[in-house]
């Protein structure tokens, strides 16, 4: 079916039941960052591919809402189809309420649906302040027009060993019942966030891409005080049956957890989706997130351990590129990631990488979140910048670099920029502050050096790293804008990336990423004290920087980080040749 006949097929559908306009949101029924094929509803009904996104159809008109960093993508997928290109954030564009506000005759009701189980209270409670008829209940849509829909992920959910989660499913679970219980107001509690699940129960899955969940919910009941986990019960191994069993955790099937909430009073997150029959409506956040987001020694050196894998991998990988590229061999943006692929794969503890790399050359370093599709795929030649932004999964923890590499010649404003983006990247990592201090204030340290010079960038300076978990972990953030992430107080435990950035549209970007752990420093008559410790094994790339911008004090900071890098890969190295570029790309800038 073309994207035309898609969208006349869901307009008979809605014909046939009754519905005015249906709201296709980018989204699960557990708000997951990579959306499973099975819910990427939006992608099929409109044929574009972006990862943010809003459509809605109505019997006589469609659009697509979504962000700057896709409207090009979005108008070149949209041409010729239903869909008008609604471009987010401009301020001519009408927000979704007022757009099917205007779409309303004659002042009848004008009754909006969608999936059930991708909307969520927010969707709701906005469109009922805009006046309009949400309508739930409803069979969804897809399950009737999309022929070949793919199947409920469905992977093998396994054990995470207790050498890199330090602590028992039982102790967890008890620890979370106890923050949720006083602020109960119903029977039971219910956990959607597929992270706080998989961590609480210390088993890990594959179903959702990059991220090592689970497709589940756990109801925690608080009379008896007992968990009730809903999966897919035939993916779990048998040590992962075991170790619930062991827990007195009770098993039951995904399937059933609708049926569940319709004969219990349930209480939960303002996220879960409206195909969930909730008797109690007043939301009640988890506590999980601030559990998980303050690592206990075992996290930390799985960590380390993940680093030191990692970094060997990225000593491979940027030997090879230099090599390549300084030869005159084809490398482009997708075969160098495909390389660094294969040499992650290889390491022990691998098990996927964290996010889809993101690998651009020239002016695609300057595209935020860009990623090499076959017809933008660019060649490297021997000059100017890549942004390499990558990362993995291994078994004991989760990774997460950028590393601006310089491929040959590079102008004077891309030294400029490399050099100031490295002495925010430096004054971050090495910042000491009092405990309490939030991410809007570290912020500050990271762009100081590049506001002096009349540079910024948009996206946040840091976010929480999953423990062999989601890369994107909340509940802190580091980044210059008001939010409720922002405000989180830094604890001793904490991972958090330092990956501040200058991007030239058409022209060139830089970011530098490594990640952070938030440890004690020093205790005085002031208070408690912390500071970062980098996670992150790998050399800067010393050959764009300009050193005239350079401190002796960060020409210091910069030469203890790489000694420590060499000390630490230069055993795990078997490759001479490894050995000889990582002794080059670590000698003293003095």
């Amino acid at each position: 079916m073309t994207v035309n006949q898609r969208v006349e097929a869901l307009r008979s559908w809605m014909r046939d039941h009754g519905v005015d306009a249906y709201i296709v949101p980018t989204s699960d029924p557990h708000n997951d960052e990579y959306i499973p094929p099975h819910w990427m509803c939006r992608e099929w009904i409109t044929g574009f591919t972006g990862s943010a996104g809003t459509a809605i159809v109505t019997l006589t008109r469609a659009a697509l809402w979504t962000d700057s960093r896709y409207w090009l993508q979005a108008a070149e997928q949209l041409a010729d189809t239903p869909f008008e290109l609604m471009r987010d954030g401009e301020p001519r564009t009408l927000t979704p309420a007022i757009w099917l506000d205007c779409q309303k005759q004659n002042g009848a009701d004008f009754i909006v649906a969608g999936p059930d189980d991708m909307l969520t209270p927010f969707t709701a409670r906005w469109l009922r302040e805009a006046g309009l008829t949400l309508r739930t209940g409803l069979p969804d849509a897809f399950d009737a027009i999309w022929a070949d829909r793919p199947a409920l992920p469905a992977a093998p959910i396994v054990v995470q060993p207790e050498q890199w989660t330090g602590r028992a499913a039982a102790d967890k679970l008890h620890a979370a019942a106890f923050r949720i219980t006083p602020w109960l107001k119903a029977d039971c509690y219910l956990f959607n966030d597929l992270s706080d699940i998989a961590w609480l129960l210390n088993l890990r899955g594959s179903d959702i891409a990059y991220n090592p969940v689970f497709v589940a919910y756990l109801v925690y009941f608080r009379e008896d005080e007992h968990f009730a986990l809903f999966t897919h019960t035939d993916t779990l191994t048998p040590e992962a049956f075991d170790e619930l069993r062991r827990h007195h955790v009770e098993l039951r099937e995904y399937d059933e957890i609708a049926d569940f909430c319709r004969h219990h009073s349930v209480q939960a997150a303002d996220s879960v989706p409206l195909s969930l029959p909730l008797k109690q409506s007043e939301p009640l956040a988890s506590p999980v997130g601030q559990m998980r987001a303050v690592k206990n020694e075992a996290e930390r050196e799985g960590f380390r351990q993940a680093m030191l894998r990692d970094g060997v991998a990225m000593v491979q990988f940027l030997r090879w590129l230099q090599e390549e590229v300084g030869s005159g061999r084809r490398v482009t943006e997708i075969s160098a990631s495909q390389r660094l692929a294969d040499l992650r794969a290889a390491q022990p503890g691998f098990c996927d990488l964290s996010f889809a790399t993101i690998a651009g050359y020239g002016p695609h370093g300057a595209i935020v979140h860009y990623e090499a599709e076959p017809h933008t795929d660019a060649e490297l030649r021997p000059e100017g910048l890549l942004l390499l932004d990558s990362g993995a999964q291994y078994e004991s923890g989760t990774t997460d670099i950028t590393r601006t590499i310089a491929l040959g010649p590079v102008t004077d404003e891309m030294r400029r920029v490399y050099t100031l983006v490295l002495k925010g990247h430096l004054a971050l990592a090495r910042q000491r502050f009092p405990e309490g201090t939030t991410g809007l204030q570290l912020d500050l340290a990271a762009r100081s050096a590049m506001w002096h010079h009349g540079y910024d960038f948009g996206h946040g300076t840091g976010h929480g790293v999953g423990s062999h978990l989601c890369v994107h972990e909340g509940p802190h953030q580091i980044r210059k804008d008001l939010r409720d992430c922002t405000l989180v107080p830094f604890a001793d435990g904490m991972v958090v990336t330092n990956e501040p950035g200058i991007y030239l549209a058409g022209s060139f970007g830089v970011r530098i990423e490594n990640v952070l752990l938030c440890r004690h420093a020093l205790q005085t008559d002031f208070g408690r004290f912390l500071e970062f410790e980098d996670l992150t094994l790998c050399p800067y790339d010393l050959r764009p920087l300009d050193l005239s911008l350079l401190t002796a004090g960060e020409v210091e900071q910069i030469d203890a980080y790489h000694a420590e890098v060499r000390r630490r890969l230069m055993p795990l190295l078997t490759d001479e040749a490894d050995r000889d570029w990582l002794a080059k790309a670590t000698e003293p800038l003095k």
